[in-house]
């Protein structure tokens, strides 16, 4: 029995780093020897789509709640940990990073909620700048030496245009978020592809714009920016774009870095109205997308990003002129009703170029493509 007793005091002596290991700062720990990780959310099971990284602390993970809990497990290489996750909850836990490096994690429980804009005001307060493609020679190089046209051969309508020249352009590379170019245009960007290097973003947003300005369908990027972009400290916008297709008489929003287009009942979104169908008709909303990328994962990454939505006044493509601003500002931010208009990105960079609207009318009208050349004003 003594004998007993011992071999069990020194089994619990030598597991007792294992057992420690697992509370860090008083919160439990998964283990990791790779810096990249899986969730899953319900039942669907998302891969390689999260990094560890240790210098960002907390690092969030936002979690879509589309009932009263969603079951979250995350997953590392060698260990795992789940929750029953709700909304407007966080929950925190560490990843230890090859025995020395721990990174804080923190998932964040949300819902899905219409944002109110103003719908009533009949006449909009500001004119925008639109690429009128006539005689422009940087679309013309554009045009040719990607020979754009060859994309879009044979489709049947505006909209399978814009979809083949999005997934075109989401193919010319892989996403990296810390890469810039050299020059913020579509030649440049196309130009250092060639050369091997990739880009965030704001760039798949700028190349599929003036590709689609290049056939001459009016297009504009979009700014897009987090209900806190002002006290998150990393990732609190997005950029993509949308293009207005004229035998829809509508804008469509387009994300070239993921390659998609939401459509209700048949019919393709904005920017905005993509927010409202995820909040009121979720069931019914698609993602279309020639790379198939997965409606539950788009649409849970990109909801948070769906509160103030930022385009230029001046939305013409070259690089040799000045562009038209108003008041000296370049671009208008639509910003929810009631909601602060922010005033700085990402706790530090101010944002001091935006006109601010709450009015829809003002972001969502047509464009004006005249033969003179028309300027921003209001």
């Amino acid at each position: 029995m003594k004998k007993s007793f011992t071999f069990l005091f020194l089994m619990l002596v030598l597991l007792a780093p294992s057992f420690a290991q697992k509370i860090h700062m008083g919160l439990p720990v998964v283990k990791a020897t790779a810096a990249v990780a899986d969730y899953r959310v319900g039942k669907e099971l998302i891969k390689g789509n999260w990094n560890i990284m240790p210098q960002i602390s907390p690092d969030v993970l936002r979690v879509p709640v589309h009932k009263g809990k969603e079951d979250v497990t995350f997953y590392t290489n060698t260990d795992s940990i789940s929750f029953k996750v709700q909304a407007g909850k966080s929950y925190r836990f560490y990843v230890n990073l090859n025995d020395t490096a721990y990174a804080l994690t923190e998932l964040q429980g949300f819902g899905f909620e219409a944002v109110e804009f103003n719908k009533k005001q009949p006449v909009p307060a500001y004119t925008f700048v639109y690429e009128q493609n006539r005689n422009n020679a940087y679309l013309q190089e554009l045009r040719s030496k990607y020979n754009l046209d060859a994309i879009v051969a044979g489709a049947a309508n505006d909209t399978e245009k814009a979809l083949r020249m999005v997934n075109w352009v989401h193919k010319q590379w892989q996403h990296n978020g810390m890469n810039e170019p050299s020059n913020p245009d579509a030649l440049t960007i196309l130009a250092e592809v060639k050369e091997g290097k990739q880009f965030r973003c704001v760039e798949y947003g700028i190349v599929t714009t003036a590709c689609l300005n290049a056939i001459g369908l009016p297009a504009r990027t979009m700014g897009l920016k987090m209900k806190d972009v002002e006290t998150v400290e990393f990732g609190a916008g997005h950029v993509l774009l949308e293009v207005y297709l004229p035998d829809l008489q509508k804008w469509v929003m387009l994300d070239g870095q993921f390659d998609v287009m939401p459509v209700l009942n048949n019919v393709p979104l904005n920017a905005v109205e993509f927010q409202q169908a995820i909040a009121k008709d979720y069931s019914k909303l698609e993602i279309r997308s020639l790379s198939g990328t997965s409606k539950m994962q788009y649409v849970n990454w990109v909801y948070p990003y769906l509160y103030y939505f930022d385009v230029k006044f001046d939305n013409r493509e070259g690089v040799a002129f000045e562009r038209e601003t108003i008041d000296g500002k370049s671009s208008l931010m639509l910003v929810p009703v009631g909601a602060k208009v922010p005033e700085v990105f990402q706790r530090k960079y101010k944002l001091d170029r935006y006109k601010y609207t709450n009015s829809l009318t003002d972001l969502y009208q047509a464009p004006v493509l005249p033969a003179a050349t028309t300027t921003a004003s209001r």
